[in-house]
């Protein structure tokens, strides 16, 4: 059987603070359990959905970066100016140590980033979404730091989707905030460790 104790105490974390806490515990262990391991392969996935979109040259923000697995795979798909964000400092160093980013710093969705407005054509997150994770009122900032017709594309939680992400995607559609592209089918999250989860990509304008 497969231990997954990270995943564990993250689901059932009641406070930023226990989460940012187990990402930092999980940091050097996290590449081998959740993508050798479980088969996590969804950071591949968002930036194959929005590659076709974006110049080479083109500004990314990796939003809840973790270790940096989505630069590792847009480095590879041929772009090369990425930053990355995240809440755990022990994962950031992980992240830093690749050698792919340009800025990595701490931030936290859900709060104000620090980030300039129109900073971004893109923002990629990948496995961020999903239950103990970033909040719904996170998109706003993501769509303040990403200039007029850039993109924000991510994974979200379908199996057992958080609550008001749904209504909070509708609502920025509705005001013109942003536009959906597509919206692709679930596929399992983690195939090899715990295959009822599944994500969905998102990928949408900002207007």
């Amino acid at each position: 059987m497969i231990d997954r104790p990270g995943i564990a105490k993250i689901y059932h974390a009641q406070s930023l603070d226990e989460v940012r806490q187990a990402y930092d515990t999980w940091a050097e262990t996290y590449d081998v359990q959740v993508v050798d391991e479980f088969g996590f392969r969804a950071y591949e996935y968002v930036v194959a959905s929005v590659r076709a979109h974006l110049d080479d040259d083109a500004h990314l923000l990796d939003a809840g970066s973790g270790s940096g697995m989505v630069g590792l795979a847009a480095q590879a798909a041929g772009l090369t100016t990425i930053d990355a964000m995240d809440l755990s400092v022990g994962m950031l160093e992980k992240a830093k140590a690749r050698g792919i980013y340009r800025d990595v710093r701490v931030g936290v969705l859900g709060e104000p980033l620090d980030y300039l407005t129109d900073s971004y054509d893109a923002v990629l997150s990948a496995g961020v979404f999903t239950p103990g994770h970033a909040p719904p009122e996170a998109f706003v900032e993501l769509v303040r730091v990403v200039k007029p017709g850039g993109l924000i594309c991510f994974t979200l939680c379908d199996d057992v989707t958080p609550l008001g992400f749904i209504e909070e995607m509708e609502r920025l559609a509705s005001q013109g905030t942003w536009e959906l592209i597509t919206m692709g089918e679930p596929f399992q999250s983690m195939p090899n460790g715990q295959p009822e989860i599944e994500l969905r990509i998102w990928l949408y304008r900002v207007l």
